[in-house]
């Protein structure tokens, strides 16, 4: 490895690390900065090597461990951004030249013409980053002992000393049923947001690189190259059937749930923007679509449903690529 690549990753490591260090000192500011923490990691991956996004990843756990001397917060960057994104890197790298194996991203590959390589598609990149974020979960519920009778009676407490407008009127019991509605719906929400910041902190780190020519990838066309395999549809069904079961079943199924359905949500979304192309509107109708999305939230289930749709009907070969 170059001394520079090693450089780059260090460094790549160090800001990563230092972007999620809010959340861990409670910084008020803390959880805009630390969405942002797998960038570093993809930048280092996508631009200069597999290898050096893993020791950024390595890296970044360990500086959160210097800052805080904790195994806990040093395992949580580690486990649920760093290392997920440094393999969703390594991923998005791979090129094949036709009838060869798979290569990493590298300078052999980098310097293969465009044509000469069939790259990972888009699509299992992102089943990978949901399968990621539910594996990055459920670790994180073992490593915290997640119990979510356990977190009533806090959450309850916090609602009552601060938790909003209208909150110091309720009465205890309703406080209650309230605190257990936020902690049932945890293992849905925390997959999914996991989901989108992985995906969003590759797509944005992909950009960064891209600008400084060091990207061997071609610009993807992710409008039309992003559906789901297959195999993503009965693992969802099945997923949604066993959270009826409840208990820790329950909670596992609800963690596969949250984390596919933002992931056919994204889908869906990328297909609201090729339905949109050379349409008259068209930026009405993203900007509605994503302030219905973020102001009354429901809206995601329609898109989900249109990104089960084109999954359903979607084929899982090359993507297309965008010159």
């Amino acid at each position: 490895m170059k001394p520079s690549t090693l450089l780059i990753a260090l460094v790549s490591g160090l800001a990563s690390a230092l972007l999620f260090a809010g959340l861990v000192l409670q910084s008020t500011s803390a959880i805009s900065f630390a969405l942002a923490a797998p960038i570093p990691i993809a930048i280092a991956s996508l631009g200069w090597g597999s290898v050096a996004g893993f020791i950024a990843s390595a890296v970044a756990g360990m500086t959160i461990y210097a800052i805080a001397m904790s195994g806990p917060s040093a395992l949580t960057l580690f486990g649920t951004m760093a290392l997920p994104m440094a393999v969703a890197g390594h991923l998005a790298g791979l090129a094949r030249p036709a009838s060869e194996p798979m290569l990493a991203n590298g300078a052999s590959s980098a310097r293969r013409s465009e044509s000469d390589l069939d790259w990972y598609p888009l699509g299992r990149v992102l089943f990978a980053i949901a399968a990621m974020a539910i594996a990055a979960c459920l670790f994180l519920g073992w490593l915290l002992g997640y119990d979510p009778d356990a977190f009533v009676p806090t959450v309850v407490e916090a609602l009552g000393q601060g938790g909003g407008p209208g909150m110091e009127t309720l009465s205890e019991t309703q406080l209650r049923e309230f605190a257990e509605l936020v902690i049932a719906l945890v293992p849905f929400v925390q997959p999914a947001l996991l989901t989108i910041t992985l995906a969003s902190g590759l797509y944005l780190g992909a950009a960064v690189v891209r600008v400084s020519g060091r990207l061997p990838r071609p610009k993807d066309d992710i409008p039309s190259a992003t559906h789901l395999p297959k195999l993503a549809l009965p693992i969802f069904g099945a997923a949604v059937a066993a959270v009826f079961l409840g208990g820790s079943i329950g909670v596992v199924a609800a963690v596969v749930v949250g984390a596919l359905g933002a992931a056919f949500t994204l889908v869906g979304l990328a297909s609201l923007h090729r339905r949109t192309r050379g349409r008259p509107g068209r930026g009405l109708v993203l900007f509605t679509s994503y302030a219905a999305i973020l102001l009354l939230s429901f809206p995601i289930v329609l898109f989900m449903t249109l990104g089960l749709f084109e999954t359903w009907r979607g084929q899982d070969g090359p993507p297309p690529r965008q010159s």
